[in-house]
């Protein structure tokens, strides 16, 4: 029995994985799913796996800062919504990379490359997970959007990604509003905006809003476990977090 971790914060990309390896692998046990840096320290602290499926952002942060806090020598298969995500640092180091949605194709030409080189040996070696974190991190420090084209009245300017308290989805567009309480159409889905913004700055509340960390001023418990956020400057209309992904928020609050 092939053992398997996924540590991956959404929960509903975690169980889809799940059943594509249990399909792909009969002989694999997901014995577990994850969703924070923290959860995976203490699991790996005190258990052993086989292969490890690992998403990059995770709730709590950049799961490359699990490496510092103990030594792995398992095999692990990245995942990523990030396609800028230094793909030839993975494949230098050996390490498999896979592009969320997982396609499943690429999923079991992973689990393939993972029997043939991996499982021929007791423990991975030559990869150095806390060197390859560190080059991960250089490459990708710059690849978030540092500024947004706007019009305003007859005119273009650009708006910078530190000066946004929040996006939000209003009559099928979408908007940013700055610190400042100014107003601006943004030719972007929250979907794209999500791929392109740092996640340790920025969380997606819920279908309508994504909002910045330095703009929460409160959230405070509401009907069924969800969260309602005040935010800065106050928005036109509630911004509430599901019961879903009110754990995520606050251990996103509390990086």
């Amino acid at each position: 029995m092939i053992r398997v971790l996924i540590v991956e914060d959404e929960m509903p990309s975690a169980r889809k994985l799940k059943a594509l390896v249990e399909r792909l692998m009969p002989e694999a046990e997901v014995v577990d799913m994850l969703e924070s840096c923290q959860e995976s320290i203490d699991f790996l602290s005190e258990n052993s796996v086989d292969l490890i499926f690992m998403d990059i952002h995770l709730t709590d942060g950049n799961s490359f800062s699990i490496f510092e806090k103990i030594e792995i020598e398992t095999p692990i298969i990245f995942t990523t919504a990030y396609d800028q995500y230094a793909l030839n640092a993975f494949k230098q180091n050996a390490v498999d990379y896979l592009l969320k949605p997982i396609n499943r194709e690429e999923l079991a030409t992973a689990i393939e490359k993972y029997k043939k080189v991996f499982k021929q040996s007791e423990q991975v070696q030559g990869i150095d997970y806390h060197a390859l974190g560190k080059i991960i991190a250089e490459q990708a420090k710059n690849q978030y959007k540092e500024r947004f084209m706007v019009y305003y009245r007859q005119n273009i300017r650009a708006v910078k990604t530190e000066e946004v308290a929040y996006f939000f989805a209003e009559s099928k567009a979408v908007f940013l509003r700055t610190h400042s309480g100014q107003t601006y159409d943004v030719n972007y889905t929250l979907e794209q905006l999500e791929q392109q913004l740092d996640p340790m700055r920025f969380f997606r509340a819920n279908r309508k809003f994504i909002v910045c960390i330095d703009n929460v001023q409160e959230a405070i418990a509401y009907s069924k476990s969800k969260l309602k956020l005040h935010l800065s400057p106050e928005p036109e209309s509630e911004v509430l977090v599901s019961a879903e992904r009110a754990s995520k928020f606050k251990q996103w609050l509390n990086q």
